[in-house]
């Protein structure tokens, strides 16, 4: 077994494979982030401890600012620990990609952005073009398989200083949440750097949002491992997702514009299903069973009587997550459908109009009218104004 630490000049590109990659999931790196880092490797160097090209030495094709570079071990930590000041900043990307380029190519820049606007930006295409073999090499040494058919989404770690451990209590309970505010294609980071300050005295494992461009993004907050701190005493017990930008009043067709996370949401839900050994199933509205199983915060509040969070909502489309939530567990059987919204009930006067609808509707009877005329400056009369026009002419 290869291990940083254990590395020497003469060590072979699959011993430098797996140094990275154990090294990375030993730092809470995700799946992705961990096949970059080995594929960057693999484009600087071929993975070869003794790479020299000019100026530049080693695995990561370090200049003289990395004073201990012709340490395969030291080449291999001085990168990652300065990855992770990179893509833990302010001015970190959502893709690990990008934080790779800032720190390999513009690290004086003061965001990923700037570094891939103002950079060789053909250097991207570069550190992407071994991902292929960086897979295999993860498939190989991580000991855990990457599912070829994964929904596309972005994943990245900004930690929370909230969080307490859990105390050997089991997870049984995947639960999803809304914001309740924020939006925007950054809605899930925005959420997160929210999350990571100690003041906020909140946090989730994930949050998630759905860009313009429908690109999704995930951002981990709290690991698994530990509680985070979402659902009061129920904690323990449970892995936490919030829907960043998302309310617990939105209707299904906003809802629906988000599918995409949503189907993130299932994916992650039977991945942490598994990783605990507990039942994927759904535990949907009017709830009638005790955990284990995925719901929601409102699951909380009315089955387990723990706090008074109604989230995430009448309209959250649990056809289509359960569709979702039986595909990636591998129990669909049948084949999956667009979710569509269903016909609106005719409204009835008054009854089914709201207090707001009412009231606007009451106002707008009480005029300006043309046909109750008009006064001396040739403005239309309201109601009132007509009601003491004739009371004055009858008097």
């Amino acid at each position: 077994m290869a291990l940083l630490g254990h590395l020497t000049v003469n060590s072979s590109p699959d011993d430098v494979a797996e140094a990275i990659i154990k090294e990375t999931i030993r730092r809470g790196y995700q799946p992705e982030e961990s096949i970059a880092a080995d594929s960057t490797g693999r484009q600087e160097s071929g993975l070869r401890p003794k790479a020299v090209n000019g100026a530049w030495r080693g695995i990561y094709q370090q200049d003289a600012s990395y004073p201990g570079r012709d340490d395969p071990n030291e080449n291999i930590r001085a990168f990652l620990d300065r990855l992770d000041v990179k893509r833990k900043s302010a001015g970190a990307s959502s893709d690990i990609w990008k934080n790779i380029f800032w720190l390999q190519q513009r690290p004086g820049e003061r965001t990923a952005d700037l570094a891939f606007a103002n950079g060789r930006q053909a250097y991207l295409t570069e550190i992407r073009s071994k991902r292929d073999a960086a897979v295999a090499d993860y498939k190989k040494y991580a000991g855990v398989a990457v599912a070829d058919n994964r929904p596309d989404f972005n994943e990245f770690a900004l930690w929370s200083p909230n969080c307490s451990g859990r105390n050997g209590t089991k997870v049984d309970l995947f639960l999803l949440h809304t914001q309740e505010g924020g939006g925007g294609d950054s809605a899930a980071e925005d959420l997160a750097k929210y999350l990571a300050n100690p003041a906020s005295q909140v946090s989730y494992h994930y949050t998630g949002s759905q860009a313009a461009d429908n690109g999704v993004t995930v951002v981990d907050c709290v690991d698994t491992d530990d509680a985070s701190w979402s659902v009061l005493d129920a904690n323990p017990r449970s892995i936490n997702f919030c829907f960043a930008g998302a309310r617990a009043s939105d209707s299904r067709d906003v809802w629906l514009s988000r599918s995409r996370v949503i189907d993130v949401a299932a994916y992650l839900a039977v991945q942490d299903a598994k990783k605990y050994g507990f039942t994927a199933r759904v535990l949907k509205p009017p709830y009638s069973s005790n955990p284990p199983g995925i719901s929601d915060h409102r699951y909380v509040t009315q089955w387990l009587k723990i706090g008074t969070h109604t989230d995430v909502g009448d309209n959250f489309p649990w056809d289509y997550f359960e569709q979702r939530v039986a595909f990636w567990a591998g129990t669909a059987t049948t084949t999956p459908t667009t979710p569509t919204t269903p016909t609106a009930p005719v409204k009835r006067f008054p009854k089914d109009y709201t207090d707001r609808e009412l009231l606007e509707y009451i106002a707008a009877q009480l005029g300006p009218w043309p046909q109750l005329g008009q006064n001396a400056k040739g403005e239309n009369l309201t109601l009132v104004d007509a009601f003491a026009e004739f009371k004055k002419a009858a008097a």
